[in-house]
């Protein structure tokens, strides 16, 4: 019996044991796991109070973006309603052109204004470089300074204008040649080739060559060659040799047309030389000036005026600006030769000006 009590005894005692093992580890699992619980729940807490804040800080924003934006809408209207319009700086322009040319005889006599003031203002012709680039020989041609940028004056731009249209028409009127030089950006090199073959003059919208007007004979060389090569490609002659051969002759025909092409029928010298840049293309001038062939030029308040015998102060860095003079051009010529014309004689909305272009 006491065997038995002492082994009942000792059970007992190891059952205590254990539950007491038992609750200690179920307390430490419940401190272990409590902490935890309340960690997430202070970062989920955390997580909505930043979350509540950054939406109300991008309200605030977005508030102030609508209150910034109206206040720059109204200053742009009260700035149109303050500045005048395109029209109505061209109106006050036109009537201080009408009181110059009152004021001098001589030039009203000849005078012909053969595009509309809002025309040149819309293509940026009045625009000039900034002060440092910059010719003080084009001082007379200046209006103002605006800014960093000299000011064209536009009533010199429709006087160069006119003196040129009435030496054009002539040209066309005589069956006289003129040259078109133009090989800046794509699109005045574009203009240049196709208001050139329109009125049946020669144009050069690729680097102009050393020579082409002063050394003739050898440019007529080239061109001798050019026009053989180009017979051999029409009369399928170019079948007769060899694929190495054929495709050689193909590259030269290539080479020789694009410095070439606008003056492969020519065999004397022109009678005029039309020029986008004179800056650009001072060695053509140089070469015109030796050989006494006219000059007309689009001179920007960078160019030296001087050898040039129809100065057209404009903005020759706008392609608006060259489509549009290179054009009225073209159309002096075209009214001499009795051929329609594309810009004079035409409504503002009928002369579209090119916006973008793309070079493939």
């Amino acid at each position: 019996m006491a065997k038995t009590k002492e082994n009942v005894g000792s059970a007992n005692e190891e059952k205590k044991a254990v539950k007491a093992k038992t609750t200690k580890a179920s307390s430490k699992e419940t401190k272990k796991v409590e902490p935890k619980k309340e960690d997430k729940e202070v970062k989920e807490t955390k997580k909505k109070a930043t979350a509540i804040k950054k939406t109300s800080e991008e309200k605030v924003v977005k508030e102030s973006k609508k209150v910034s934006t109206s206040s720059i809408e109204n200053d742009s209207v009260e700035k149109k309603t303050e500045t005048p319009s395109f029209k109505e700086k061209s109106l006050e322009i036109e009537e201080g052109i009408k009181a110059k040319l009152e004021a001098n005889p001589a030039i009203a006599a000849k005078f012909e204004q053969i595009v509309s003031v809002t025309k040149l203002m819309e293509a940026g012709a009045h625009i000039g470089l900034t002060s440092k680039r910059w010719n003080p020989k084009m001082k007379k041609y200046v209006y103002a300074k605006k800014g960093r940028n000299h000011i064209i004056d536009i009533f010199n731009t429709l006087v160069g204008l006119s003196n040129a249209y009435h030496f054009l028409k002539e040209v066309g009127a005589k069956n006289k040649t003129a040259l078109f030089l133009g090989t800046k950006t794509f699109i005045v090199k574009k203009q240049i080739k196709d208001q050139a073959k329109r009125v049946n003059a020669f144009y050069v919208n690729q680097r102009w060559l050393g020579g082409t007007l002063t050394n003739l004979r050898t440019i007529m060389n080239s061109t001798k060659k050019l026009n053989e090569l180009a017979i051999l490609q029409k009369n399928g002659e170019i079948e007769k040799y060899s694929k190495k051969e054929q495709i050689e002759k193909i590259k030269e025909f290539k080479r020789l047309s694009k410095f070439f092409g606008g003056i492969r029928t020519m065999t004397s010298l022109p009678d005029v030389l039309i020029v986008n840049d004179p800056v650009e293309e001072k060695n053509a001038i140089a070469e015109a000036k030796k050989l006494g062939i006219k000059v007309i030029a689009i001179c920007n308040t960078n160019a030296n005026p001087e050898g040039i015998d129809i100065v057209i102060p404009a903005n020759n860095y706008s392609i608006k600006a060259v489509y549009l003079i290179i054009g009225l051009l073209a159309d002096a010529i075209a009214v001499g030769q009795g051929k329609p014309t594309q810009f004079i004689g035409k409504k503002d909305e009928e002369i579209i000006l090119p916006q973008t272009y793309v070079q493939k």
